[in-house]
């Protein structure tokens, strides 16, 4: 039997003054979560913890090409910083199961895929 999400890949949280920029609380670098201001609510760390998944899954380097990759795609597609970001196949994925309290580690790995397609219309 697999261990439970919480003790699986326990993320590992750590508070900064001013990183990440912008408007941005959280960033996840493989295998840390930083965050600056308040605590991170259990929502904010689902998130973060989806992209771990995905980090893991992509054995981390190619995870972070394919997100730049996605990323200009979507600054051309869009024109918009905001809207490139929230184009990225990665982060449609995070936000959408973010929600969801139990979330097996296959579908917070692999959930982004369906929507690589979708990214490109």
């Amino acid at each position: 039997m697999p261990a439970p999400l919480s003790t699986a890949m326990k993320p590992l949280l750590i508070h900064t003054r001013r990183f990440p920029f912008g408007s941005y609380r959280a960033i996840t670098l493989f295998p840390l979560i930083l965050y600056k201001g308040q605590p991170l609510t259990e929502r904010e760390v689902r998130h973060e913890r989806v992209h771990l998944w995905q980090q893991a899954v992509l054995l981390v380097v190619p995870f972070y090409v394919l997100y730049v990759l996605f990323w200009l795609v979507g600054l051309v597609r869009h024109r918009d910083a905001y809207r490139a970001y929230r184009s990225i196949p990665f982060e449609r994925s995070a936000y959408a199961l973010e929600a969801t309290p139990a979330l097996s580690r296959r579908r917070m790995a692999l959930d982004w895929v369906r929507l690589v397609r979708g990214s490109t219309r």
